[in-house]
């Protein structure tokens, strides 16, 4: 039985990598900063996963001491770590770059055979945290473990910004709304990942069944909403100076905006995988939500 290292475990795609390891008989290792996490159910119905990892073990990427030994007798590791919604006042650089660098090195002096990585579709958008993740690819590359990187357009849970606009009745979208882009969802990109993984030095382009608008997405955001309401479309100069002045309050939440502003102006539209398409997921979270 192969072992594998999951590190981010408790973040959305993770937690469904682990699930699918577990489903095709792997040795899982997770990696997290808080165990607690394990027990709960994700903010987006990603699986609880505490009763299917067999050990655990806490630490921080951006702590090299907290990595030592972590990769022993370890086949293969999996990183799906990047800055997010975290707060603690780390870049992307401190994260997507030297953090995954870290655990590199480590999967390095433990001898392990394979790292996949969670990179981005579209590594071509001027961002910071895309300059991070692709300065942190270039090192993957260039080490003597085999590398598998994934390159997914973009996840469900990042979706759900349209349908948190949705239920306040308006939904806003930069310029005409006419660009195309198939996100996808945690479980069939997680299949996908562990479908992939015994491929040796290869990049992996991956996005959802569909491939609808932003216009398209909004209107199913507001139809799971079950809100009578309307997309409101932004002139690209409202939104370079709303960019500016973010840019002065907070330079981590700028450098995000940056990531998807920048996105959202030209098709993401990468080879198909899965079943489960975007409007059905906005009403499961629906019908979650009004459970509650």
């Amino acid at each position: 039985m192969k072992k594998v290292l999951v590190a981010g475990a408790t973040g959305y795609l993770g937690r469904y990598v682990v699930q699918e390891l577990h489903k095709q008989g792997y040795y899982v290792k997770a990696l997290v900063r808080n165990e607690q996490k394990l027990a709960v159910q994700g903010n987006y119905m990603d699986p609880a996963i505490h009763d299917i990892v067999d050990e655990v073990v806490q630490g921080e990427l951006t702590n090299r001491a907290s990595l030592e030994g972590i990769c022993e007798d370890i086949d293969i590791v999996f990183s799906s770590v990047g800055i997010t919604r975290q707060k603690d006042g780390l870049t992307f650089m401190d994260v997507d770059y030297q953090g995954n660098v870290n655990l590199l090195r480590e999967a390095e002096r433990s001898g392990v055979k394979t790292f996949m990585y969670i990179h981005v579709f579209g590594d071509y958008i001027d961002a910071p945290v895309v300059k991070a993740k692709k300065r942190f690819v270039e090192q993957l590359k260039q080490s003597t473990i085999d590398h598998i990187i994934m390159k997914p357009t973009g996840y469900f849970s990042d979706m759900t910004e349209f349908l948190q606009m949705a239920k306040k009745g308006k939904v806003y979208l930069i310029g005409d709304g006419t660009t195309k882009m198939n996100p996808i969802h945690g479980s069939d990109l997680a299949k996908c990942c562990v479908d992939s993984i015994e491929k040796r030095n290869e990049e992996v382009s991956v996005g959802g069944p569909s491939a609808p608008t932003y216009e398209q997405m909004a209107q199913m955001a507001l139809l799971a909403a079950g809100k009578e309401g309307k997309v409101v479309h932004i002139p690209q100069w409202i939104v370079n100076v709303v960019l500016g002045l973010l840019k002065v309050v907070s330079k981590r939440h700028y450098e995000l905006a940056q990531f998807f502003v920048n996105g959202a102006r030209q098709d993401l539209v990468a080879p198909p995988y899965g079943e489960q398409d975007l409007e059905g997921f906005y009403q499961e979270c629906m019908k979650k939500e009004n459970r509650r």
